[in-house]
């Protein structure tokens, strides 16, 4: 990457603080084919309640053009580079106020069509954050009034009087066929449905600029969303406007409604912005995420917490991550730095998610090396936060740091060369960047639906047949899945091994209900189990007697490779094979999924189980109830059986001796009260066996005596 890209533009201000954002806006239409996403606790999930991590891509330099995008190095005009200053060169050069308007017009057709967000798909995203300006939304002669203080023929004192007047006889935001940002809007919905893509809107440049930062804001006069009132009732209408319009809306993902504020001394000023927004689209019927940024570019939340929210529904929290000289951060999952609400360092999310109970979202990172920016979407893929790449396109004549570049000639070197500009940022004709490799969810093992879950919102199950026996082989050495030392007993380890046919190395797979299996070890009939149980990373796998507890059930999903990844129900996270070993031995423990060939398995069917398993599957076990289960003097069971049978029930403790042995015991068709004699026994834990015809029922019990 050419170092050059480091030198203005996003890293120059976050030498202060790290940038963050995000967005929502929604659409005309009702999207029929996906669910609305909500906040559940810390994850985002659809409707079926399955977690939807969105990894995205910044269609950044589309509505808001920022200098360092448009031509590195470019000193911009009167020490700005915003896009009004790029409109300004164009004018200084001699283009008439409608010549500069129709390339725009032109800009914006040709900058970002299907193909782009057909090839952001391809790549493996699921999300598309939209960058928007706050001008797009005026009608043509409104807009030009504003371009006239760029051109320097209307003071800004002059336009915040018209927009005044507009606002006071209600001439804003009613004219939809005259706002620039609503095709743009409605296109990209279209074209990320079309893809199963989520969108995210952002109102990246407000109304009279969100801090000091001019280029993100395409600013006139600083800080002056907070310290002019009229602003702030301008961005407020205009979200009441986007909010009706789009309310219904699936596709949208998010609302972002403030990017980046930067700079303002006042954070509760920000906070009561926020809430009057937040309010006003409540207020409409929406219950669509919002996103919410604090200052310092979306990292300081101080006075922004979510209990400091009347209505903190469906809140999701931003951060933008950019690290460089004088502000290096690493991507640890475990790092962090500064106070506990500024929202920079992976460790320091992970702490304010759990902390407040909400969802994290990474709206902007990038701009860094490939090395940085594949760490930093692995580790924050890994502990299950979202991210968006910035940006898609940019203007430079090699590599940098954007998905693609768009070589010269430049808008800022004047009007000569603007046909060809308007040819060169056709998809076509952009060249994808060495960052493609670097951030591709496909290509780094990134996951966007951790549980299986798809953009329409439906319960899926994907994995190898049930009732099958199975090689099951980590893809990243090849070694099988078995137990250590043909062991048959409880608590036995499992590891990998070279492939030897062993029965300790065979599994069946039995259908345990609600999309989750029990996976049984031919040679000793025993359920895989993570031990403890326990929820950390790195707790060891073993086999055990089948106690339908959580610990043993799993759920096994497709990485569209060939390979599956096995999950947890208990705790959620992923089979691994310890330290990424290829030896034999390796122990196979469970880790966060994080997408590592140690985490992909192959299943090679070995052939059909037998009819007659020696556990029972999910609708004979429901037929067991043992309720309590602590006795004192007698354990009571109920049988519900489908007809007359006979049962045979032992009490063993758990160095698996026979204790209790009732064999032969006759049963009837419907329920059926049984008792185990317990009073005698030394207090402590039991497995209660059942045989039954078709198969072994297994319980956890517990004598106790008064």
């Amino acid at each position: 990457m050419n170092t050059s890209t480091f030198s203005g533009g996003r890293m120059a201000r976050a030498l202060r603080y790290v940038p963050l954002l995000f967005a929502g806006l929604g659409l005309g239409q009702t999207a029929e084919a996906q669910s609305f996403l909500r906040a559940d606790g810390q994850r985002i999930v659809n409707a079926s309640n399955q977690e939807v991590i969105l990894n995205g891509m910044n269609l950044g330099n589309w509505a808001v053009q920022e200098g360092y995008m448009m031509k590195v190095g470019w000193p911009g005009l009167d020490g700005k580079q915003t896009q009004g200053k790029v409109k300004k060169t164009l004018y200084n050069a001699g283009m008439s106020d409608a010549a500069v308007e129709t390339f725009y017009q032109n800009y914006r057709a040709n900058f970002i069509t299907k193909p782009d967000i057909d090839y952001i798909a391809s790549k493996g995203f699921n999300c598309i954050r939209l960058p928007l300006h706050y001008e797009l939304f005026l009608t043509p002669s409104q807009r030009a009034v504003r371009n006239s203080v760029m051109r320097g023929t209307v003071s800004y004192d002059s336009y915040v009087s018209q927009l005044t007047g507009w606002y006071n006889n209600n001439q804003l935001f009613t004219d939809p066929n005259n706002m620039a940002a609503l095709a743009m809007i409605d296109n990209t919905l279209a074209w990320a449905q079309a893809n199963n893509m989520y969108v995210v809107l952002d109102m990246h440049a407000v109304p009279g600029s969100q801090g000091t930062d001019a280029n993100i804001a395409d600013q006139i006069v600083a800080n002056d969303l907070w310290n002019r009132q009229i602003n702030q009732d301008v961005l407020n209408r205009l979200w009441s406007f986007i909010s009706t319009r789009y309310k219904n809306d699936s596709r949208v993902a998010m609302y972002d409604l403030i990017n980046e504020p930067n700079n303002y001394p006042n954070n509760q000023k920000i906070h009561d912005v926020l809430q009057r927004l937040i309010t006003t689209v409540r207020n409409q019927g929406d219950n669509h995420l919002i996103l919410v940024e604090g200052n310092g570019w979306g990292n300081d939340y101080n006075y922004m917490e979510p209990f400091t929210f009347p209505n903190r529904s469906n809140l999701v929290y931003n951060s933008h991550r950019y690290s460089g000289t004088g502000y290096e951060m690493d991507n640890g999952v475990n790092s962090t730095g500064g106070g506990a609400n500024d929202l920079r360092f992976i460790g320091n999310l992970r702490n304010f998610r759990t902390t407040h109970n909400v969802p994290i979202w990474i709206g902007e990172t990038g701009e860094n090396t490939d090395t940085w920016m594949r760490d930093a979407a692995r580790n924050l893929n890994s502990v299950g936060i979202g991210w968006c790449h910035w940006t898609y396109k940019r203007f430079e004549d090699r590599s940098n740091p954007a998905f693609m570049h768009i070589n010269p000639p430049y808008v800022v070197d004047g009007p000569a060369g603007l046909n060809q500009v308007l040819t060169n940022i056709r998809f076509a004709n952009c060249v994808p960047n060495t960052t493609v490799a670097a951030v591709s969810p496909n290509q780094n093992g990134i996951v966007n639906y951790p549980g299986g879950g798809n953009y329409n919102g439906t319960a899926t199950s994907s994995g190898p047949a049930i009732g099958r026996i199975y090689e099951i082989s980590s893809k990243n050495g090849g070694k099988a899945l078995e137990v250590s030392a043909n062991s048959t007993a409880n608590g036995g380890r499992v590891q990998q091994w070279t492939w030897a046919s062993a029965a300790s190395q065979k599994w069946k797979l039995v259908d345990a209900g609600g999309g989750y299996v029990r996976i049984v070890n031919l040679n000793s009939n025993k359920s895989l189990d993570i031990a403890g149980p326990s929820t950390a990373d790195g707790a060891l796998t073993h086999q055990w007697d089948w106690l339908t507890q959580d610990s043993q059930y799993w759920q096994i999903l497709s990485n569209g490779d060939g390979t599956y990844r096995i999950l947890n129900k208990f705790s959620g996270k992923a089979l691994d094979v310890e330290n990424n070993s290829t030896a034999d031995g390796a122990a196979v423990h469970q880790w966060t999924y994080g997408g590592g060939d140690n985490q992909r398995w192959w299943f090679s069917d070995q052939g059909a189980a037998r009819v007659a398993l020696a556990a029972a599957g999910s609708a004979a076990d429901l037929r067991l109830q043992v309720y309590p289960t602590t006795a004192d003097a007698e354990l009571s069971l109920h049988y519900n059986a489908p007809g007359t049978q006979r049962l045979n029930l032992r009490l063993l403790d758990l160095t698996g001796r026979l204790i209790i042995n009732q064999a032969d015991q006759a049963v009837t068709s419907g329920e059926n009260h049984l008792t185990l004699p317990v009073a005698a026994l030394r207090a402590g834990i039991y497995l209660l066996q059942v045989d039954t015809p078709a198969g072994q029922l297994v319980r956890r019990v517990v004598v106790a005596h008064e």
